[in-house]
């Protein structure tokens, strides 16, 4: 891996064939970074890896497969959805600026606004809740994907279905999803002191993981909301729903990052010198998990919310002053998260646990607005293979 280049404006537009308005609208709309010039803070340069993207996809021409193609790549929006907006570096869910909600709001309150049923609340009745039998030693994902299978894919299918008659089924899965990561019985207290509790987390340092599921409910069409999506726009069950987008939210350039992110830590304090540690990764080409995001030029919104809510931590800093010294770019919601578990003294693999309870709340909401959309999603393939043979 190389250090990333950055081009001055009348360059970076003189490639792209476009006015420096343009430009600066790219930036606006995430799909270039830019940062102040080290010799002169007062302009900006910007990143030759986008710019060389977007020359590439206005290089292939119009034709709607190319355009079709590229979108599904960080290119341009290729589904309509009223959950999530990103803009200018900020994140909204249902036009609530994420960050503020994460200050106080809880995942129930955060599940209540993405899926649209205040002033009813799902939550409220706990008579019948799952005892679910859990697989000793297992991964947490692990036994979420078990649970969920056990639960049955075809209990409730979504197809034609009022929306209102799957809250409740919405909020017991979510429940389910926390006794899953923690190896507990669901109960009826808030999702996040529940997770405290297993975890031995105390009342105060559970705000922690209250926020982080909050910053984490949703983040527009992602990998594992467009694997929910594909799955509901079949009709099918809630909880098949959500074994797709826990699927792909293991992987490790999705959810699973956070596994290298706890790799990247636990190299630089066993060396005792993250510069070190950075230089000698870029050296040999691996990747620097948990810095930079293509939808955040200006930084993570998330990472800076829940960054400020730790304590210090000196390997935490010592790898963003080494990332910041070679001109790399701020840290994003894996390291963020990882520095929260760190700081908590959770065990590993707990990133990905918060990651996935949180963003079930999303995964949800995405299942039933594609159901209300009642379409299904088969994109077409190009076919590149070797020619039929008459």
């Amino acid at each position: 891996m190389t250090l990333d280049r950055f081009l001055d404006a009348n360059t970076a537009a003189a490639m792209l064939g476009i006015a420096r308005a343009s430009l600066y609208a790219y930036v606006s709309r995430g799909l270039i970074q830019a940062r102040p010039d080290v010799d002169d803070p007062r302009r900006s340069v910007y990143r030759a890896a986008d710019i060389a993207r977007l020359a590439k996809t206005k290089a292939r021409g119009r034709k709607p497969e190319q355009i079709a193609g590229a979108s599904l790549d960080w290119g341009p929006p290729a589904l309509s959805s009223g959950i999530t907006l990103i803009e200018d570096n900020r994140l909204f869910y249902r036009g609530r600026d994420a960050v503020e909600l994460a200050k106080a709001a809880t995942v129930e309150d955060a599940a209540r606004l993405l899926w649209q049923c205040e002033p009813n609340d799902p939550f409220a009745d706990t008579s019948d809740l799952p005892a679910p039998a859990m697989a000793a030693g297992a991964h947490p994902i692990d036994r979420c994907l078990a649970l969920l299978a056990e639960r049955g894919v075809n209990t409730r299918m979504i197809w034609q279905r009022d929306i209102r008659r799957l809250w409740p089924e919405a909020a017991t899965l979510l429940r389910l999803m926390a006794a899953g990561v923690t190896g507990t019985a669901t109960g009826p207290q808030p999702i996040h002191l529940q997770m405290a509790h297993a975890w031995g987390v105390g009342p105060a340092d559970a705000e922690i993981i209250r926020a982080a599921m909050v910053l984490l409910a949703d983040h527009e069409s992602n990998a594992s909301a467009f694997a929910v999506r594909v799955v509901a726009s079949t009709g099918a069950s809630l909880t098949a729903c959500l074994l797709g987008g826990l699927g792909a939210l293991s992987g490790p350039l999705h959810g699973g990052t956070t596994s290298l992110v706890e790799i990247l830590f636990d190299e630089a304090e066993r060396i005792g010198d993250a510069t070190r540690v950075v230089e000698e990764r870029l050296r040999r080409g691996d990747r620097l998990p948990g810095f930079g995001h293509p939808l955040y030029p200006g930084g993570d919104p998330r990472a800076r919310a829940l960054l400020a809510l730790l304590p210090a931590d000196p390997t935490r800093a010592a790898l963003i002053a080494a990332m910041d010294e070679i001109g790399r770019r701020d840290p994003n919601i894996d390291f963020a998260l990882v520095s929260a578990c760190r700081a908590l003294r959770l065990a590993a693999g707990s990133a990905l646990a918060l990651f996935a309870v949180g963003r079930t709340v999303g995964w949800i909401a995405h299942a039933l607005e594609q159901q209300q959309d009642g379409t299904l999603i088969r994109p077409r393939a190009r076919y590149v293979g070797p020619q039929p043979v008459e």
